[in-house]
């Protein structure tokens, strides 16, 4: 099953669910009870050399959390 992030219209609050991938998409948050949106999330990837060590994969311009925007975006991931 997929892990699914969903944000509380009501609180704000931001949660993930194990979810099946044929389930509705709303879930109630677990904070104050109300409906939550689904919502796009935001992964990591990372490249492993020959030695086993990891290094993040950036977008083209270098920086940034999100992984494409260059720490140029609005997203949560910075």
């Amino acid at each position: 099953m997929p892990i699914y992030e969903y944000v509380c219209r009501q609180c704000g609050n931001r949660f993930e669910v194990l979810r099946p991938m044929n389930a509705s998409g709303h879930a109630q948050c677990p904070d104050c009870g109300q409906a939550a949106q689904r919502v796009l999330s935001v992964f990591a990837a990372v490249n492993r050399d020959q030695d086993g060590f990891t290094t993040p994969i950036t977008g083209t311009s270098g920086g940034g959390g999100c992984g494409g925007c260059g720490g140029n975006c609005a997203c949560s991931a910075h």
